[in-house]
C-alpha cells in the first residue's frame, strides 16, 4: 500500500511493500517503506497522457530533485530503464486514484499520524526518489522515533543543517565531507577514491556485498548508526 499527498508542487509517497533490490533488503517477504517525491510536472505528463520517455520524465524533475548535481539527465543512479518504469507505474496508479492534481490531499495531521503509525518497527529508506528533506521535519523526526531503523541522505545538506540528526550529506570529495561535517552532518561521499578516515558502505560492490541497507543502516545521520562517514565508489 501507499500513502499520498501534496504540499505545494510536489507529490510526496510512503510505499508500504516488498522489494526485489537485493542490496536493500535481501528478505523479500519483508515489508519497508521507500518514500519519494515526484514534481508536479512529471504527475501531470502522466495525467495528459504525454509521458515521452526515459529524458522527457526526468527533465521534469525540478521541485522534487531541486538543484541536486545529479539532476542532468545519465547522472542520477535513478536515471535507469528498471527505476523508470517502476516510477512510471506509480505515478499511472495514483493518477487513477487522484486524477487532477488538485485531488490529491494535502499534508495533514491525519496524514502525519497513519505515516507514522504503519512505520512503526520497519526499515525506512528516505529518498528512494527525489529530494527527502522536502517531507515535513517533524514527520521525518517521528517516523525515526518509531522505526526499527532508517537510512536517508540529502544535497540540500548546506542550507537545511537541522536534518543532519536524520540524514546523511551526499558529497562526492573528502574536501566537502569535511565541509558537511562542520555543518552538522555525516556523508555519504560517491567517490572514485577511498577516503581515509571514512567507513565503505557494507552494501557495496567493492565490498563485497557483505551487508543490505535495512541490516547495516549507517547511513542514518548524526543520531543513527555509526559516527564515521560513508564512501562507496562511482559505478
Amino acid at each position: 500500500m501507499k500513502i499520498v499527498f501534496r504540499i505545494q508542487d510536489v507529490v510526496h509517497v510512503f510505499n508500504y511493500a516488498t522489494t526485489l533490490n537485493n542490496k536493500i533488503e535481501a528478505d523479500k517477504k519483508r515489508v519497508i517503506v521507500q518514500t519519494l517525491t515526484f514534481s508536479r510536472k512529471q504527475y501531470e505528463m502522466i495525467l495528459e497522457g504525454k509521458e515521452r520517455g526515459m529524458k522527457a520524465f526526468y527533465s521534469k524533475a525540478d521541485t522534487n530533485c531541486l538543484d541536486c548535481p545529479f539532476n542532468e539527465f545519465g547522472k542520477c543512479y535513478t536515471h535507469k530503464y528498471n527505476q523508470y518504469t517502476g516510477f512510471i507505474s506509480m505515478l499511472k496508479s495514483i493518477v487513477r486514484g487522484y486524477g487532477e492534481f488538485e485531488n490529491i490531499p494535502e499534508f495533514n495531521a491525519f496524514t502525519h499520524r497513519s505515516i507514522v503509525q504503519k512505520s512503526i518497527g520497519k526499515y525506512v529508506r528516505f529518498g528512494t526518489y527525489g529530494e527527502p528533506s522536502l517531507h515535513p521535519v517533524g514527520l521525518i523526526k517521528d517516523i525515526v522515533s518509531v522505526a526499527n531503523n532508517h537510512t536517508g541522505y540529502t544535497h540540500q545538506w548546506e542550507k537545511r543543517p537541522e536534518l543532519g540528526n536524520f540524514f546523511m550529506a551526499s558529497t562526492h570529495t573528502a574536501e566537502e565531507d569535511v565541509i558537511a561535517n562542520g555543518a552538522g552532518y555525516r556523508s555519504f561521499i560517491a567517490t572514485d577514491k577511498v577516503i581515509e578516515g571514512a567507513v565503505n558502505c557494507p552494501a557495496s560492490s567493492e565490498a563485497g556485498y557483505r551487508s543490505t541497507c535495512s541490516k547495516c543502516s549507517l547511513c542514518s545521520g548524526t543520531e543513527g548508526k555509526g559516527k564515521k562517514s560513508v564512501y562507496i565508489m562511482l559505478h
